[in-house]
């Protein structure tokens, strides 16, 4: 489903996007003026106490395991780590979408820096083996032309993956490492984020401390929210998946629309057994408050408000907001809106009949 795709994309980098001004279309008919002060939430627990994590034997300020590589298939050889030298180690695979778009920022990135920064591309969870994964890889690679323009690598058997993603706790691609001149972990996350860390890297300015403090902290969010995600769907322990989503929208997502449509998206569409109207009302507080980040002017976020009434028993609201979304998605190219109006338009019907 579009809808979905747009949510976890936006959850993924947790992207605001634009909206339309509540002046211009009045706002919604109910108020939720007193759910949008974002106040701290008043409850003693924390994030930490409602999930299960452990800090990952590989974090931010280890030291940078060693490369073990199959065959550079493109670029020059990085044998290991020089004194002095930074480097980025990005995991990827053919068959990820993601990853393929990430190539040409990689690139410019490498172009941008030169020799201060030695990319390198790592091939890794592929189903071929052997000689047939080489040839699978080098055939890839030479498709990508100047799209990948670093050195480009497939690790030996499975050893990065063991080596690094796994006890760096990372479990989806890509993924990128920056290493510093003293070959310790500076920062591990998205290459798409990668561009304000690796500057202060380079230049020297990088508070190492804070960031790993930051990043622990972003790791006990999107733990949480796979927590909460996973209660949803299954109808299990739904008591602290309740308490989570509390603390995401209030604490967590009260800035960003993406996290608070993703939390209120999944509780209206759960089929979970024990999932019912204080459920759903959670879910308008959270979609009212996303429309409200993303003034008025997300057709996603409006499609779940929509949604949001219709199943807190607003029938005429959901059709009205409905409506609205499907007319922002019709010039909405760039987010992916005239491919969802089919899925709108049935949403419409359903809340019409």
């Amino acid at each position: 489903m579009k809808h979905t795709t747009t949510l976890i994309a936006a959850l993924s980098g947790l992207t605001l996007l634009s909206g339309l001004p509540s002046s211009a279309l009045a706002g919604p008919e109910h108020d939720h003026s007193h759910d949008h002060d974002h106040a701290k939430s008043t409850e003693k627990v924390t994030l930490e106490d409602l999930v299960e994590m452990e800090k990952p034997e590989l974090w931010i300020g280890s030291s940078a395991p060693e490369l073990s590589i199959a065959k550079f298939v493109k670029g020059e050889s990085v044998d290991g780590f020089e004194k002095g030298q930074v480097y980025v180690v990005e995991f990827w695979a053919t068959w990820c979408g993601p990853c393929i778009a990430a190539f040409p920022h990689l690139s410019e990135l490498q172009a941008s820096y030169g020799e201060d920064v030695k990319f390198v591309g790592v091939n890794i969870w592929e189903r071929q083996e052997g000689q047939e994964r080489m040839d699978m890889v080098e055939e890839f690679v030479e498709k990508q032309g100047e799209r990948m323009s670093y050195t480009v690598a497939v690790e030996d058997g499975s050893s990065m993956s063991d080596n690094w993603m796994k006890p760096a706790g990372q479990n989806g691609i890509p993924a990128a490492f920056i290493v510093d001149g003293n070959s310790k972990i500076a920062w591990i996350g998205h290459p798409g984020q990668i561009d304000k860390p690796l500057k202060e890297i380079v230049d020297g300015k990088f508070d190492g401390k804070s960031a790993g403090e930051d990043a622990w902290n972003q790791k006990i969010v999107m733990t949480a929210f796979q927590t909460f995600a996973a209660s949803f769907q299954s109808g299990k322990d739904l008591k602290n998946a309740r308490k989570i989503g509390n603390l995401l929208i209030n604490d967590h997502f009260a800035d960003e629309s993406g996290g608070l449509n993703a939390i209120a998206w999944m509780m209206l569409n759960s089929t979970a057994e024990g999932v019912g109207m204080k459920d759903y009302q959670t879910a308008l507080k959270a979609a009212a408050i996303a429309c409200d980040t993303s003034e008025w002017k997300d057709w996603g976020v409006l499609d779940t408000y929509a949604l949001a009434m219709h199943k807190t028993g607003d029938t005429v609201s959901a059709i009205k907001w409905q409506k609205k979304a499907i007319e922002l998605a019709k010039v909405d190219e760039e987010q992916g809106g005239k491919d969802a109006i089919a899925e709108l338009e049935e949403r419409l019907a359903e809340y019409e009949n």
